[in-house]
């Protein structure tokens, strides 16, 4: 997260450009959908329900027409990992396998000011420490065998960047007052805790540690296992939150899972960090888990940009199951399907894995998910005793307040005949009971909840309006637009000393004159390379323009009348404010300032009709 050590040249920029699909990158975030010549999906940067998120592939740029984000790949990546234009080069770079020289690799040698940055980098050194302590020294032998026990090799280890934090008060604490880190930083950094002379020790100890990383990657929290099962301290010790880490957006093994999450389709949500990783290592690595006991919103929405369907996969013991039900009953988001894979025996995934073998495991993932309503009938079927009527009722009640929820007949018909056969009923009996139910529920639900109607059309009209410019903005935005794919044009506009009124435009327009000349281009500009010489808001606006719905061609009559529009903008504004002044003159009856008003009017039409 720091600067390159040498400046990268334009060319090596030029070769990255050349090779890279701004689709590619992009669809490792967003899950993208073809409509008309352009990709839509959810944007990144903000929550929506209706994708304004768009690609133009021809272009290599990208618009959201929600919150007006924009630019090439590089804006992307520096948007989306908060990272300088030299550092996306390098990541685009390496996401696309084309070697980077040694001497543009970003050399991690110093801590620079910004907080969050400063903690990015001590996470990112405390987590070299402990896996060197772990793999290189006698302290970390046990916690290496202990690992080794559990089937991680050295591989695997090192993809998940596991370390070990030795039983030591004060060893990250001194590594980084050698390197001069304020008081006040260690202290946000969540890697130590105090006692109570407020003095800082080492939070970590005698832990196996597990770095959780952001969906880019980098290293914001740990969570710690203990090794000696008989110790009274919890099993994991997870960071507390800082700068860097919210658990309420952060999902463990995000950033490993994302490709196979979109290729799979399916998202799996595990219960722990140590399931994800056995299952990534039985080839399963498409698995997630959550930091606390359900998801939270805005880990949905993450998930929703990659895929529409979760499958829970807990431990198979009664704990985990009861764990799963509760899942269940919290995962009610309209936009995904859900799925439950049960592990047999009431095994753990990792226990099943060990026992079965990883091809078991799986075809048990790919091919052993139930509906959500099959595990919960299932789920009933435990806790009720369908010999005792009073069981069999209750039975009965509960399966058909979660079979009524269902749309599909087929569905419906599928588990009315189940729950049929276990109660030895017919079809016909528990179908009336089905449509008492319904009618029950729509007694008790108002008609519509007009609240719920009017907040998704406004959700709907906010994703695609178009915000609304008078004829001046139209005639600055269509002009600026034909300048920048024209040649003709823009040449034309610059031999007239034209200027926009409005300095956005006029500020791009600049930028183009000396960008084509500096580059030496006599015909149309490449927009994705331009946007490299903007700033951030200009690239905003230049995308914008550039995703505007235009014909192929334009018209010289329709190009002079931008130009004339601009050009009299001016005048226009003084009319405008002269009729203002006309009626204020007329309600105060100053008739001497009327006629000297009419004059101006009668003036300024003269030239406009000109």
């Amino acid at each position: 997260m720091t600067a390159m050590a040498t400046r990268i040249p334009q060319e090596f920029i030029d070769e990255v450009t050349s090779k890279t699909n701004i689709v590619d990158v992009i669809s490792k975030y967003v899950q993208l959908k073809k409509s008309g010549k352009n990709l839509f999906g959810l944007c990144p940067f903000h929550e929506e329900r209706t994708p304004s998120f768009s690609i133009a592939e021809d272009k290599q740029i990208f618009h959201c027409f929600s919150c007006g984000r924009g630019g090439n790949v590089y804006k992307f990546i520096m948007e989306m990992e908060n990272k300088s234009f030299p550092e996306a080069v390098i990541e685009v770079a390496q996401m696309g396998n084309i070697s980077v020289p040694d001497q543009y690799e970003s050399k991690n040698t110093q801590y620079e000011n910004s907080d969050s940055r400063t903690l990015l980098k001590m996470y990112a050194d405390a987590a070299k420490l402990y896996s060197h302590i772990l793999m290189k020294t006698e302290n970390g032998t046990q916690a290496l065998k202990y690992l080794n026990d559990r089937d991680l090799g050295d591989d695997l280890i090192d993809t998940f960047g596991i370390g070990y934090a030795p039983n030591n008060n004060n060893l990250l604490l001194q590594f980084f007052k050698d390197r001069d880190i304020s008081e006040d930083v260690l202290r946000k950094s969540g890697l130590f805790a105090e006692n109570q002379e407020g003095e800082l020790f080492d939070r970590f100890r005698d832990r196996v540690m597990i770095p959780i990383t952001d969906e880019s990657g980098n290293i914001i929290a740990f969570s710690g296992r203990i090794l000696d099962k008989e110790a009274s301290t919890a099993k994991y010790l997870n960071s507390p939150e800082t700068p860097i880490f919210n658990k309420g957006k952060t999902l463990f093994n995000l950033n490993n899972a994302k490709r196979e999450i979109r290729e799979k389709s399916n998202v799996i949500l595990f219960e722990g960090f140590m399931d994800v990783i056995s299952a990534y290592k039985a080839g399963v690595t498409n698995g997630v888990a959550s930091m606390g006991t359900s998801l939270t919103d805005q880990q949905l929405y993450v998930l929703s940009r990659l895929t529409d369907k979760i499958n829970v996969c807990y431990d198979g013991d009664d704990p985990g199951v009861e764990a799963t039900y509760r899942a269940l009953t919290q995962l009610t988001d309209d936009r995904f399907t859900y799925g439950v894979i049960s592990i047999p025996d009431k095994k753990d995934p990792d226990e099943y894995i060990r026992s079965e073998g990883a091809e078991k495991f799986q075809n048990l993932t790919n091919n052993g998910v139930q509906t959500p309503i099959s595990f919960i009938l299932n789920y009933f079927k435990r806790n009720y005793n369908l010999n005792n009527e009073h069981d069999q009722l209750e039975f009965l009640n509960q399966s058909l307040h979660e079979i009524v929820k269902l749309q599909s007949p087929v569905e419906i018909d599928m588990y009315v005949g189940r729950v049929a056969d276990e109660m030895q009923v017919s079809k016909e009996a528990i179908n009336k009971e089905l449509d008492a139910l319904r009618r029950q529920e729509a007694i008790q639900k108002p008609a519509n909840n007009y609240k719920d109607v009017q907040q998704k059309a406004l959700q709907q009209v906010t994703a695609t309006v178009k915000p609304k410019y008078n004829r001046l903005e139209k005639s600055e935005r269509y002009l600026l637009y034909w300048a920048i794919n024209y040649p003709e044009v823009r040449v034309n506009l610059k031999g007239d000393g034209f200027r926009f009124v409005h300095q956005d435009y006029q500020r791009i327009f600049d930028a183009l004159l000396a960008y084509v000349e500096q580059e030496d281009i006599n015909d149309e500009v490449n927009v994705s390379d331009f946007m490299n010489v903007l700033d951030n808001d200009d690239k905003n606006l230049l995308a914008e323009l550039e995703m505007m719905n235009m014909p192929d061609e334009y018209s010289d009559q329709e190009i002079e009348d931008y130009i004339n529009n601009i050009k009299n903008s001016d005048l226009e504004s003084q009319l405008a404010d002269i009729n203002e002044q006309l009626k204020k003159a007329a309600v105060v009856g100053d008739n001497k300032l009327q006629l000297d008003l009419l004059k101006q009017l009668v003036e300024v039409r003269r030239i406009l009709s000109n």
